[in-house]
């Protein structure tokens, strides 16, 4: 257990959930199916431990170790390095070469925005560096204070204790929260509450229901400017069935300001899947019409949800809206956008 900012100790929360990887979903090994030799992946951390770290990507959980700092429950994109007995997550080349121009006092921050995908600008690094200095320089905290920054949330210390505990969480426990609030939810309806506002007090409660859903809510903000195409975490939120993986969800909207009729909404979750691999999505809409593209590489897995597309279809039918476009397809789109990885002196 590690002390200080992200010890769940320090928020009386249960000790030590989401220090241990969940591996009922997929085996652990050190055999990446279909990741390549210096393949750029991104994956998030799911425990470290004395300089090897257990992360999932790809729908595997998979250990490895690193030439950079990564820390419990952090999403992240690196190179794979299958050279040796166990694979290495490395910086690219070039972001590796930016770094060895910083002073060393800068080189863990700037190693975290890098990983995460994220431009060295000034603004960032001054942030950073100013907000981890003022919650007492543990460097346990720096994955959330980046999440909290880029989504415009006052850093303070219980928010950023609060966020490395739901962060580093394994599905079980995720699921198990979700179970807890779904059965006093259903307990309260049956009282006559309203459900909006029975969630709404249960938020504001000091329970474990309570710390989940203020972390949920302030991890479900969608990123600001220029966080947006980072390797942030996304909410966890429950899929139909209670022994399947939850999905990661944002949130989005646009328009809807004077003189505009409409406002315009997005959504867009990752899973990653045993069976179908990693899984992603966007949903779109006016409030009118909607579109919805998935995405799935592990041709298996496209397979698998194109058999079940039709009855996707209907369900989606039945909203209400008027279904514009639904499909499967491979590789994400590229939407082309590339950060300039330096903007600051050395």
């Amino acid at each position: 257990m590690i002390d200080g900012i992200g010890n769940p100790n320090n928020l009386n929360i249960g000790v030590g959930r989401g220090q241990t990887p969940d591996i009922s979903k997929g085996a652990m090994t050190l055999k990446a199916k279909g990741i390549a030799d210096g393949t750029v992946v991104e994956g998030r951390v799911l425990s470290a431990e004395n300089g090897t770290y257990t992360v999932r990507i790809a729908g595997q959980n998979l250990m490895a170790r690193s030439n950079l700092t990564l820390y419990p429950g952090q999403h992240f994109q690196a190179l794979w390095d299958a050279k040796g007995d166990v694979p290495v997550l490395r910086l690219r080349p070039e972001d590796a070469a930016l770094l060895g121009k910083l002073p060393q006092g800068d080189r863990e921050a700037a190693s975290l925005l890098l990983s995460k995908g994220l431009p060295l600008t000034d603004e960032l690094m001054l942030g950073l560096r100013r907000e981890f200095r003022r919650l007492g320089g543990n460097s346990v905290s720096m994955n959330s204070l980046v999440e909290l920054m880029a989504r415009g949330e006052a850093v303070t210390s219980e928010k950023a204790n609060l966020l490395s505990w739901y962060l580093s969480m394994d599905s079980n426990s995720v699921a198990g929260h979700w179970r807890r609030i779904r059965e006093e939810l259903r307990e309260r309806s049956r009282r006559g509450e309203n459900p909006l506002e029975s969630l709404r007090d249960m938020k504001e409660g000091e329970d474990e229901s309570g710390l989940f859903l203020r972390a949920h809510s302030m991890i479900s903000r969608p990123p600001r400017e220029p966080f947006s195409h980072a390797a942030l975490a996304g909410a966890w939120w429950p899929s139909p069935h209670e022994d399947s993986l939850p999905a990661r969800v944002r949130f989005s909207s646009s328009g809807g300001g004077p003189g505009e009729e409409r406002r315009y909404y997005q959504v867009s979750f990752a899973l990653d899947g045993v069976a179908i691999g990693e899984v992603f999505g966007r949903l779109e809409s006016d409030g009118k019409a909607l579109a919805v593209s998935i995405n799935a590489e592990d041709p298996a897995g496209r397979n698998s949800i194109s058999e079940r597309l039709n009855e996707l279809r209907n369900d989606l039918s039945n909203l209400g809206m008027s279904l514009q476009y639904l499909g499967v397809e491979g590789r994400r789109k590229d939407d082309g956008r590339r950060y300039l990885r330096l903007d600051i002196e050395a």
